[in-house]
């Protein structure tokens, strides 16, 4: 074959590659179409494709033709293949006699070319043919393997972007499925375990510790570990002076490292030998400016985090402090409560408040940037979506709650905007929809033909109507309750209607029912009712309990509308 017939039969073959694999995502599958039409070019005895590893500092054979066993890992600057990928430079062979430093994949070959696949002006391979015959290969003909290289590089670069997106979006599912997972929890032990558990799986390492930092704030208490066989029941102390972590700690900053043997010598690196532990991430768990403790991940092998690997895990130790917090606020709040109900005393309740709204107010700006850095955009039709959106309104309202939890016997009713009933009443229902499927309770809601416009403030009507939702479903013993939900308007007010086929209200305390801390469930407050009478009398509302027996309980609110 001539050189111009060469070209053109390379031109064609490159022609079929592109029209054969990309729409192709396994790498395999691509390198074995482009080397198959490689080893027909050139007539080659073998042909490889191999990707560099640089934490292991190899090439990986992706694929081989040729040779009937399997090639193992070669070392860079280890043979004319290791050599190519660490200098980055293109060699033709024309006789192996005549190289000393180089040597074949074959004994039996002679000839050979090799070329670095450059991505990005960075090697991510290399491409080698070989040959039994001397001076097989021409300078035309590196030419030409050039480009079948640099074609190869293209297809990596492809696969590796659409399998980059994929895990992103594998990354960002799991990360919002944690999210709702932790923001149910109010455990704290189980909220470590599950991010161990989690960090472990988006991350694909070995191994995750997650650290707690003592009440002495001088050493770092192992909580929970996880591995291949499930949560281990070790426990360790590590000295903030006698440890890598604990310098990340002090600083605030995420850490790697890449051989943890040489720098661990603490009560930890026990399990460090157990485990075969080699590679490690510090990322510390900070809310508010102080350190709670750190979350890190570990390999069995030489491994270098990647940025996403490094953000991953920042998002996820965010997530971690916000959840933790959120779980000491929820326990300090009803251990107050019950010395609320002990003691009666309600001016204990501002003084809850106050403090409450105090710790509070800092985290937002913290919570608003973890979902900001989620970037939760979907397509309009996903229904999570709409998931997105609540998120987002929940956060907002977080930033009026301290208001509305100080002010609550003197409410702002500047906050006020036109609102449609119907929509807070859907919203509401989206947000516990979770916790009702749990409980396996239906709802059923009965809208008006017309929306019923009104002028609240939204956060503390979505209140009323949670606070509702949550009394009915916990009225609800059996399983497969029922509630329903009707709204209804006349000419001056909208109505609020829901009925349960719970247990009903005792009769001794019908009459009371709207009176602080009265409840008769040892996990309640007794405040929801009381609150939500609060609300609606500051908006022109009223509430009222239509009925209530052995077949269950209705409720009843109304407002006053828009035009009224």
């Amino acid at each position: 074959m001539n050189t111009h017939d060469s070209i053109f039969a390379a031109i064609d073959s490159l022609n079929e590659i592109n029209d054969s694999i990309y729409g192709s995502y396994k790498l395999e599958e691509a390198f074995s179409t482009i080397l198959k039409k490689v080893s027909q070019h050139f007539s080659s005895s073998i042909a490889i494709i191999g990707t560099i590893n640089e934490d292991r500092q190899v090439v990986e054979i992706e694929v081989a033709q040729g040779t009937k066993e399997a090639l193992s890992p070669i070392p860079l600057k280890q043979s004319i293949v290791g050599w190519t990928a660490f200098y980055r430079k293109p060699i033709l062979t024309k006789n192996f006699k005549d190289e000393s430093k180089l040597t074949p994949l074959s004994n039996d070959s002679i000839s050979a070319i090799t070329i670095p696949m450059i991505l990005n002006g960075k090697a991510i391979g290399v491409m080698h043919i070989e040959s039994t015959q001397a001076n097989h290969y021409s300078l035309e003909d590196l030419k030409i393997a050039t480009a079948f290289a640099n074609e190869a590089g293209k297809v990596i670069s492809h696969i590796w972007l659409v399998k980059q997106l994929k895990s992103k979006t594998n990354q960002l599912h799991s990360l919002i499925d944690l999210s709702r997972k932790l923001v149910a929890k109010l455990d704290k032990n189980s909220i470590l375990i599950n991010l161990a558990q989690e960090t472990r799986d988006l991350l694909k390492c070995h191994a995750c510790a997650l650290f707690l930092l003592s009440p002495d704030k001088n050493n770092l208490d192992l909580h929970t570990m996880v591995n291949p066989t499930g949560i281990l029941n070790d426990s360790s102390q590590i000295d903030l002076n006698d440890s890598a972590i604990g310098g990340a700690l002090k600083r605030k900053k995420q850490i790697e490292i890449h051989n943890i043997l040489y720098t661990e010598e603490n009560e930890f690196n026990t399990i460090i030998q157990r485990d075969s532990l080699y590679s490690m991430l510090v990322t510390p768990i900070v809310f508010q400016n102080q350190v709670v403790g750190v979350l890190n991940a570990y390999t069995q092998e030489m491994h270098r985090f990647s940025d996403d690997e490094k953000r991953i895990a920042l998002a996820l130790a965010d997530l971690g402090a916000m959840t933790l917090e959120n779980a000491r606020l929820y326990e300090k709040t009803f251990t107050s409560e019950e010395i609320l109900r002990k003691n009666e005393k309600l001016t204990t309740l501002g003084l809850l408040s106050a403090e409450i709204a105090h710790e509070i107010r800092n985290p937002l700006t913290v919570i608003k940037l973890l979902f900001q850095t989620l970037d939760l955009h979907f397509d309009p039709t996903d229904p999570r979506s709409k998931d997105a959106e609540l998120i987002a309104e929940r956060i907002n309202h977080l930033e009026t709650i301290v208001e509305r939890v100080l002010g609550f016997s003197h409410r702002n009713h500047n906050t006020k905007s036109q609102n449609c009933l119907s929509t807070l009443v859907e919203e509401s229902l989206q947000l516990i929809r979770l916790k009702l499927n749990q409980l396996k309770i239906n709802v059923s809601f009965e809208k008006p033909d017309s929306e019923l416009h009104i002028e609240v403030n939204k956060g503390q009507i979505q209140q009323v109507i949670l606070n509702l939702i949550f009394n009915a479903s916990q009225a609800i013993s059996k399983s497969g309750g029922e509630i329903h939900i009707k709204l209804f308007q006349d000419e001056q007010f909208v109505y609020f209607n829901i009925q349960d086929n719970g247990h009903g209200i005792p009769e001794s305390i019908k009459d009371r029912i709207f009176e602080s801390f009265l409840t008769n469930r040892s996990e309640g407050t007794g405040l929801g009712l009381s609150i939500a009478k609060g609300i609606l009398a500051s908006h022109r509302g009223s509430i009222s309990l239509i009925k209530s027996d052995s077949e269950g309980t209705v409720f009843e609110f109304t407002l006053p509308l828009s035009n009224s």
